[in-house]
């Protein structure tokens, strides 16, 4: 066992030295100034891990008290992950926020992000895809910008380029600049926007509209400084245009500096880099040449500047430029003292990784150590627990490579939808809940899982067309057969899943014959395997499916759909199924896809340009990988066809279609790329290969300006590209792909045997790569820069935009017959590689997998089965024809157009219980989830008989189920219905029992996606459902601990009142703070020497409405009268027989609650939340059996850990509204929101001023469910909750001190305020709403709002005999008894109630709290009673009721916690060696 952890040594230290400086609580506002935020401690991110090993050899000397900060980000398929870390704690990484946009779906998720100041960084983000899709590369990322101490994301109302530039910061400024391109495909409509905001998401400057392709925009005081052509220019507001300086090609790489200066880099040549720098007037400077690709510019802390690479002829000197040890394309941090390479994390699946002889000429590559996803063998989307990143970084002062593993989890605090999804204007920084979308009530719900309205010719979902997902060898060996014209039906396993196109034998390219080429020859196979691994991962099924499963065809959610991140005005999930684009499988086949009466259209003349296929046709397409890679194969050669036709041949090399380079043009016109001849017309005359997918083209000049996609030849650490697709144009990436394989993350036999981990052969390269005579020739699969932008279409390579005019443009339009970089490509362009030369018969389908092998029984004996499908329906595994008892139906929710948008989210899959389960995304009311909401599913379970007694069992596929808290409600039982929560993510492949009930009509059995903290990245499944009839005696038990705060506690603390400077120190003093400020007193803190202080009601009532001079506004007066006479009233010292006073020091300082009546239940004692402080609920419900003994299976329990609602005190705001009135100085905006907000999960707006309440905040809670015990006699569990008062989670809002303080300031400055009006607003500054900063954690500030957890933790055993008893592993002598069921904390008073009455702590009946509150040992400090305090780790063992099973510290610098911490991981104080960072455990 792991020995207790007391409080820590150094933070009892600190504390101690705060409290003998006074420098805890003053009773001044302006007395001890606010210190700056230096080496803030974030307390809302998970704790990083890897920090740099002996830092002192490799981080340099001062590394400890450098400031120095570090950001960095890495992509995977959970979002964009925004790292940081700082010097001092030798920049260990923490995970500050993920970006993504819940539900969205991506593969990985991509993006690039800039520092404004030492705690903003700002970001672009979206899925790969995007980069497939022109509009959406070019203007439609989405933004954001990321608090690094706190972890808040604030999203913003407009999207970016995915350019490599794309977001630029002034971090002189604190700015960021977002571009944003429309049409680039047309050179001559080419247009951008720059949008610049600051850190709160404001925006600063907009230029409006520009014509031409601004590059590399960076904001500036009042603009943007950019390049334009050749020319660095600046924009102002306006969007005018003004030339700084002229270079030598269009300035990338742009960083403004201090003053008037902008360093920056320009190409001379084809392959030179140069860094300048311009002065504010005159040429700019040369200070550094370089290769291109090895030279670049980073932005610092306050206007600094680094120059990284390997550069010569360096002149810094006098420049603002500091060169620093680091290599090209790193993130430099703030002071420049490490320099961070690119990190991927091990959900982006990278190329080469354990490719076995990828072909003659080919060597292999070292996989990094995290250079590929982590291969567990699981579906995408399965949780894993293991997962962790390498970040490797140069250590500047040492020169020193250092290496540190980080785990990457994921921060809790996250975010809803961009507003420029869902039609916001305003930034979004933090969750709230979104407005409920409310259909028309015309608008049934629907039950039916397909899209019956769709254009699309396949629906999803329908299970009667479910599509196989391919092995890599099988998509490899369909490839190498269709280029052959041998992918015929006499190779193919017929029958099968095959059947449900009902067209017999299936003969695929009997179907879609082998395509002839202009000029003859045909397709390499390993080009058509890059298109497919661009395409679709090679997956015919949705991602959610393992190869070998079933599953929905892969038909692109936003292209089926026809969503559109474009269309901001009511979101991404909104339904247009006129921009349906209809491509299904490997090959995203489009052709003919849409359903007849739906076909596509010209958008000028309204006709026809397709015709649908033939709907068996349009069936085998979506279902059948073979037979879509043959018609793939068309579309293709259908693009070669295009560009090798008389009068607009466009080819490259010497066009020997058999070479890889070669199809270059053909792939970049695959993907929107060839404006043909004959539409010249509509051009302006021109046609040709458009602009976008130039590789010269600015937006591409971190990838394809400096090597090829991939190319790890070059160096491993290519791999990395990966994660950057966006820096390469498609048809490079394509190239990449052909040349370097792509990694699937799962190793198959040609058999279908899957491989796993450490066996032999075990590789999960996709395919094999073409081959090269050597390496060099490989390196140079993509062309150079100027092969497509010469004079020969009015493109300078140096300068690729530079035209005086509209009508230039056109000319960068590719017309030319032919371009070539490889004059000798007999010898130096790329090869086949054909796998399976010998034609043979098709691989085998995956078997053995290690997850999501479908189980095909193994049901609870004796029960009855109720399926996620119907009865007979067929899932096309080893478990044949479904079979079911009962029914299985959804409910969908429409939107205000009539449409069930959640469909869109709902996956199928052939795992699971059965060969079948579903699967969706859970979602809060944030995510467009709860009651009635569009994106809600809602599946129930139907049993087909009734029962009496039954025992529930749901199955959890062991893929698709990740969310911790499924809650599936049980209907139609005596006392029901009942939640039972289950953790999907820990019983994966299990039958969950949901215990056993006394049914009184036919059972139901309901689970919906909505949970608490549903943000739509983690998945929940539906799987089977099972009941199994019982018999004996249904018994149902509960238990309710409640906590509150006595009218008459005791508040004199331990310590002496000369030591604490706070008028909270005791009772006496808070009765003369409070009498001083609202009448008159002895002064709190004067110890007794006779000085008064006079209060608001001393000097006399204004008389007119209008307060002037030394009298006290007529409101004001009247409010602060009726406190005094509450204080008065309430007296200085709690009531000596122990009754309940009306008025108190604990009623005025709005504390107490009201004493539980103990003739009520406590249903009805605590329905309201400011009736406690802190209510832990537990229901258990068990069968006992006709022996005596509790039965297997019957066992259920739930648990609610609840903090109720703490107040400001109503002459706080009262007197401040009295203020207003009276002087007409605004009251302070104290409006805040509370995450975690009275219950775990939850969230809440505060309004003070309307109720007075500021919500308690619910920390991490834990429960381990009710088990059997060995003897079957009694159930156990274990319980842990808690949280802090709501003035912490207040206080932790630096814009509540920000807003108060100023307050206070403008009544300081006001001539016509007394000075009791001055002293009262400081003082309740100072006492409930003061921050005094995030780097020394509110020591200086509200001392309230300082104030430590309070917790209840439970362990307790139901018996089938009728007994309770306490089963708590450890006794705790400040227990009552020593052994009780509850042990609490320090504060408040204790009551519980057994099957709601109220009892002692051995569960017999009372009438009478268990203990009352201990204030005195709650409100010790460390240093005085290392014990006997509330703060660091519990352990009921050596410190009674002392400590927090969270381990929250005291407030003190760096090592303390300050007010706004939200804990990730709890203990059980009677097992405080023992975490948990799950909520429930079974």
């Amino acid at each position: 066992m792991k020995p207790f952890r007391p409080a820590r040594a150094g933070i009892a230290g600190l504390a101690a030295a705060a409290v003998l400086a006074g420098l805890i609580q003053g009773s001044v506002a302006y007395a001890v100034p606010d210190a700056p935020q230096v080496n803030p401690k974030s307390t809302d991110m998970p704790a990083g891990s890897g920090r740099v090993a002996d830092p002192d050899k490799h981080l340099g000397k001062g590394w400890d008290a450098s400031k120095d900060r570090a950001v960095t980000a890495a992509a995977d398929s959970a979002g964009l992950r925004i790292l940081a870390a700082e010097s001092g704690q030798a920049y260990a990484w923490k995970t500050a926020a993920v970006l993504n946009e819940p539900g969205m779906p991506a593969d990985s998720w991509i993006g690039n992000q800039c520092v404004m100041d030492d705690s903003h960084v700002a970001a672009v983000y979206a899925p790969r895809a995007f980069t497939n899709k022109p509009d959406l590369m070019q203007g439609g990322a989405f933004t954001a910008i990321v608090n690094t101490a706190t972890g808040e994301v604030t999203k913003l109302p407009f999207t970016g380029t995915l350019a490599y530039f794309d977001p630029t910061c002034n971090t002189t400024t604190h700015t960021a600049a977002f571009t944003q391109y429309r049409d680039m495909n047309d050179a001559s409509q080419v247009k951008t926007q720059v949008i610049t905001v600051d850190t709160a998401g404001r925006t600063v400057v907009k230029t409006g509209e520009l014509r031409g392709q601004v590059s590399a925009a960076a904001p500036v005081k009042g603009g943007v400084v950019a390049g334009l052509g050749r020319d660095l220019v600046r924009i102002d507001g306006e969007g005018r245009t003004r030339r700084l300086a002229k270079g030598d090609s269009i300035p990338f790489d742009i960083r403004p500096m201090d003053g008037d200066r902008v360093g920056f880099v320009d190409r001379k040549g084809a392959k030179t880099a140069q860094a300048k720098v311009y002065s504010g007037h005159g040429d700019p400077r040369t200070v550094a040449t370089g290769r291109l690709g090895d030279l670049g510019l980073v932005s610092g802390a306050q206007g600094r500047v680094f120059l990284t690479g390997r550069p010569k002829d360096v002149k810094v000197e006098g420049s603002g430029i500091t060169k620093v040890d680091a290599p090209a394309d790193t993130d430099v941090s703030s002071l420049g003292r490490l320099a961070v390479d690119p990190v991927l994390t091990p959900g982006v699946r990278a190329g080469l990784t354990r490719i076995k002889g990828g072909g003659k000429g080919f060597d292999k590559a070292n996989e990094p150590e995290a250079g590929v996803r982590s291969r567990s063998g699981k579906a995408p989307g399965v949780a894993d627990g293991d997962t962790t990143l390498t970040v490797t970084s140069t250590a500047t002062p040492t020169g020193d490579k250092v290496e540190q593993r980080v785990t990457s989890p994921q921060p809790r605090l996250k975010e809803g939808l961009s507003p420029a999804l869902t039609g916001g204007t305003q930034p979004r920084t933090l969750a709230r809940p979104s407005a409920k979308a409310s259909g028309p009530v015309d608008a049934p719900d629907s039950h039916d899982p397909t899209d019956t309205d769709r254009w699309c010719s396949v629906s999803r979902n329908d299970m009667g067309v479910q599509a196989l997902q391919p092995t890599p060898n099988q998509v490899e060996w369909a490839v190498d057969m269709a280029v052959r014209g041998e992918l015929r039906g006499k190779w193919l396993r017929q029958g099968g899943y095959r059947d449900q196109a009902g067209l017999g034998a299936i003969d695929p390219q009997g179907m879609f014959p082998l395509p002839s080429l202009n000029g003859g020859g045909r397709i390499p196979a390993n080009v058509l395997l890059g298109i497919l691994a661009q395409e679709s991962n090679l997956w015919q099924a949705e991602s959610g499916s393992i190869p070998g499963q079933m599953g929905n065809p892969l038909a692109a959610v936003d292209g089926y759909y026809g969503h559109s991140a474009k269309d901001t005005l009511l979101g991404y999930w909104r339904i247009k199924w006129d921009k349906s684009d209809c491509g299904y499988g490997v090959g995203q086949v489009t052709d003919g896809m849409r359903l007849a009466g739906h076909e596509k259209t010209d958008k000028v003349t309204g006709q026809k340009t397709e015709t649908s296929l033939d709907p068996k046709l349009q069936k085998i397409i979506a279902i059948d990988y073979a037979t879509n890679i043959a018609a793939s194969m068309k579309i293709l050669a259908d693009k070669w066809n295009e560009v090798h036709t008389d009068g607009q041949r466009i080819t490259v090399n010497n066009d020997d279609s058999s070479r890889v380079e070669n199809w270059f043009t053909a792939v970049w016109n695959y993907n929107l790329g060839f404006n043909p001849r004959s539409e010249a017309g509509k051009n302006g005359g021109h046609w040709g290969l458009g602009w976008y997918n130039n590789p010269a083209n600015p937006m591409y000049k971190k990838g394809a300006w400096d090597h090829p996609f991939m190319d790890t030849s070059l160096s491993r650490e290519n791999i990395v590209d990966a994660a950057h697709p966006q820096n390469w144009p498609y048809e490079e990436k394509v190239m990449g792909w052909a040349a370097w394989s792509i990694d699937t993350g799962f190793s198959y036999d040609t058999d279908g045997k899957q491989g796993w981990k450490g066996e032999s052969g075990y590789s999960t390269a996709g395919f094999q790569p073409a081959w090269w005579l050597s390496a060099e020739s490989r390196s140079r699969v993509s062309p150079p820069l100027d092969t497509f932008c010469n004079k020969n279409n009015g493109c300078n390579a140096g300068s690729p935009i530079d035209c005086p005019d509209e009508a230039c443009y056109r000319q960068f339009w590719w017309t030319q017959e032919n371009a070539t970089w490889k004059s000798d490509c007999k010898d130096s362009c790329g090869n086949e590689k054909i796998k399976y030369a010998t034609l043979r018969t098709e691989p085998g389908r995956g078997y053995r997998l290690k997850n999501g092998q479908p189980v095909c029984g193994g049901a609870p004996d004796g029960s009855d089965v109720v399926a996620s499908i119907p009865a007979g329906t067929e899932t096309w595994s080893d478990c044949g024809k479904a079979s079911s008892t009962g029914k299985f139906e959804f409910t969908f929710h429409p939107d205000w157009d009539k449409q069930y948008e959640a469909k869109a989210d709902l996956h199928s899959v052939g795992g699971g219980h059965g060969g079948h389960f579903w699967y969706t995304h859970t979602r809060n009311d944030d995510h467009l989830g709860g009651d009635g909401n569009r994106m809600t599913i809602e599946g129930e379970w139907t049993a087909g008989k009734s029962y009496d007694l039954a025992a529930v069992y749901a199955f959890v596929p062991d893929t698709g189920a990740q969310t911790r808290h499924a809650k599936y409600v049980v209907d139609g039982a005596v006392g029901g219905p009942y939640e039972r929560v289950v953790d999907q993510n820990a019983n994966n492949g299990k039958w969950v029992p949901l215990g056993a009930y006394k049914f009184t009509s036919t059972p139901r059995v309901k689970l919906t996606n909505y949970t608490k903290d549903g943000t739509a990245d983690q998945d929940v499944a539906w799987n089977s459902v099972a009941f199994k009839p019982i018999k004996g005696k249904f018994v149902q038990r509960s238990l309710t601990a409640a906590a509150i705060f006595d009218p008459n506690q005791e508040l004199n603390s331990n310590s002496p009142v000369t030591s604490l400077e706070t008028p909270v120190r005791s009772m006496k003093s808070l009765y003369e703070w409070g009498l001083g400020l609202a009448e008159r007193a002895p002064l709190w803190n004067n110890n007794g020497n006779g000085v008064e202080a006079h209060g608001l009601t001393y000097e006399a009532r204004c008389k007119d409405a209008k307060a002037v001079g030394e009298c006290t506004g007529q409101k004001t007066y009247d409010e602060a009268e009726k406190w005094a006479k509450d204080i008065k009233a309430g007296g200085m010292t709690p009531r000596a027989d122990g009754s309940a006073p009306d008025m108190s020091i604990p009623v005025w300082m709005a504390m107490a609650n009201r004493r539980p009546d103990p003739s009520k239940p406590a249903s009805e004692a605590y329905k309201d939340p400011n009736s406690y402080k802190i209510k832990s609920d537990v229901s258990v419900t068990f069968v006992v059996g006709e022996d005596g003994k509790i039965v297997d299976g019957s066992v259920a329990s739930d648990y609610r850990a609840r903090v109720g609602n703490a107040h400001l005190p109503y002459f706080v705001t009262k007197i401040m509204k009295a203020i207003e009135a009276d002087y007409g100085i605004s009251a302070p905006d104290i409006d805040y929101t509370t995450q975690d907000a009275l219950e775990y999960g939850d969230f809440k707006i505060s309004h003070p001023y309307e109720d007075g309440d500021t919500p308690g905040q619910a920390y991490f809670p834990h429960f381990r469910a009710a088990r059997i015990d060995d003897s079957k006699q009694c159930v156990d569990f274990r319980a842990i909750g808690g949280g802090v008062h709501g003035y912490r989670a207040m206080v932790a809002h630096k814009s509540i001190n920000d807003n108060v303080k100023k307050w206070v300031d403008a009544i300081n400055s006001n001539t016509e305020t007394n000075y009791a009006v001055k002293k009262f607003a400081g003082d309740v500054y100072s006492l409930f709403f003061k921050n005094s900063g995030s780097w020394n954690n509110n020591m200086w500030g509200s001392m309230i709002g300082n104030a430590p957890p309070i917790w209840q933790d439970i362990s307790a055993a139901f018996c089938a005999d009728g007994s309770v008893k306490p089963t708590h592993y450890l006794k705790n002598d400040d227990a009552h008894p020593s052994n009780g069921i509850v042990y609490q904390s320090y504060m408040p008073d204790l009551y519980l109630y057994v099957d709601d009455r109220m009892t002692d702590n051995l569960g017999r009946s009372s009438n009478q709290r268990i203990s009352g509150g201990d204030w005195r040992n709650f409100s010790n400090f460390p240093a005085t009673a290392p014990n006997g305090n509330a703060y660091a780790w519990c352990g009921v063992g050596s410190r009674g009721n002392g400590g927090n099973p969270w381990g929250v510290d005291a407030p003190v610098p760096i090592f303390g916690d300050g007010p706004g911490n939200r804990p990730g991981k709890v203990v059980h104080c009677d097992e405080p060696e023992k975490e948990f960072d799950v909520n429930l455990t079974q």
